[in-house]
């Protein structure tokens, strides 16, 4: 995917992301919370009536009750990511509803605010700040979103697909649960990077010529303030890799991708995420642990004889014989069986396998952009099996 076909299709660059990320965390830092000032923040070109910003600003009060202090697996505060969630659906809408602002800002509530995870005392006290805010609703926006809250909740599935494929079936019915969903996936997919200096000043394409082209190519040099992530980062940035698969191959087998404007958006926006996410790994691995440039060129010829033959539109087996068959499978198959992390870690350590993964990647989701009928063959609402 050439650069200026995906240029100006980001709903956020990397840059404006982390830009708006510091920006809401600040304001959740400073002494005396300003509420209206982090509506504004989180609601961007958006604008509401004096009513649903009233609505809004007690979901606030509701989001402070439940996350607290409480911090996120990488350390970031966790009210950060339905905020950032929320302010993507408001840059991504021309007009989005009420209750897509809800549904973003409460999307985690069942899973993240549960009285489990909370304890008994510190639930109580949000949901009394929950009941004021249903106060505020009309009974339609109440069972609207104490539906979407339940329908967006992750628990009880075996695996994640199982959980999209309910997403989807409820779409048509309730078309923000996929607008959210792409929001928040794309947020999931940009929180890692939040930890790590970015690539924004090297670009990938102009690396990969080099290196396929260039006989005095020195290899790629970023310098000394650019390393991996460590084991724990790199499997969680596998999994959204993984995950935006599985979301995007599902969204374009049903039909679904394009079935309003703000969902192919979103779903450009996802693409792309994933994207810009498998290229800040790739260069970070041809930058530390694999730099010779004769590797490197004989791993990108390895990975585009295996999508030139048709490898990363389909789920294929380990027997087809490529390093990269049977990948999607295994990811399937391992969190089935509650055996992902396992999987992904023995990935993400086999550095050639893993840079082989990332550039199948980003071919992938170059190629649900530039191609509309594009599909990744064994992946649909039925489950994930191997094709041929």
């Amino acid at each position: 995917m050439a650069d200026e076909r995906s240029a100006g299709r980001e709903l956020l660059t990397i840059e404006q992301y982390t830009t708006l990320s510091a920006k809401i965390n600040y304001q959740l830092s400073s002494v005396s919370l300003n509420k209206p000032a982090l509506l504004a923040l989180v609601l961007g070109p958006t604008e509401l009536d004096e009513r649903e910003r009233d609505v809004l600003l007690a979901t606030f009060d509701v989001l402070l009750a439940g996350y607290q202090q409480d911090r996120r697996r990488l350390g970031t505060p966790g009210i950060l990511h339905p905020l950032r969630a929320a302010a993507i659906i408001a840059r991504s809408l021309p007009r989005p509803t009420l209750l897509h602002m809800l549904a973003a800002l409460l999307h985690d509530k069942d899973e993240d605010l549960s009285e489990e995870e909370l304890g008994a005392h510190r639930w109580a006290l949000m949901q009394k700040e929950y009941g004021v805010l249903l106060d505020l609703l009309e009974d339609d926006e109440h069972e609207r979103l104490e539906r979407s809250i339940q329908l967006l909740s992750n628990r009880g599935f075996a695996t994640y697909q199982d959980y999209l494929g309910r997403i989807l079936h409820e779409a048509r019915q309730l078309p923000e649960l996929l607008h959210v969903k792409l929001a928040d996936r794309i947020d999931n997919t940009f929180d890692i990077n939040l930890q790590h200096p970015g690539v924004t000043r090297y670009n990938f394409y102009r690396a990969v010529f080099d290196i396929l082209f260039m006989p005095s190519f020195r290899g790629v040099q970023m310098g000394s303030f650019h390393f991996m992530p460590d084991t724990d980062e790199g499997v969680m940035l596998l999994s959204q890799l993984f995950k935006d698969t599985f979301f995007l191959a599902l969204l374009r087998s049903s039909g679904l991708d394009a079935s309003d404007e703000p969902t192919r958006r979103l779903f450009v926006g996802l693409a792309v995420a994933g994207i810009r996410e498998a290229q800040w790994l790739a260069l970070e691995m041809f930058n530390t642990c694999l730099d010779d440039v004769e590797r490197q060129r004989a791993l990108l010829m390895s990975v585009m004889q295996y999508c030139h033959t048709g490898g990363a539109g389909a789920v294929t087996s380990k027997e087809a014989g490529g390093e990269l068959d049977g990948m999607l499978l295994a990811s399937y198959t391992a969190a089935r069986q509650g055996l992902h992390k396992q999987m992904l870690t023995r990935l993400f350590q086999d550095r050639d396998l893993l840079a082989k993964m990332v550039l199948a990647f980003i071919v992938v989701f170059a190629s649900f952009i530039n191609d509309p009928s594009f599909r990744i063959e064994g992946i649909d609402l039925e489950g994930v099996e191997a094709v041929g």
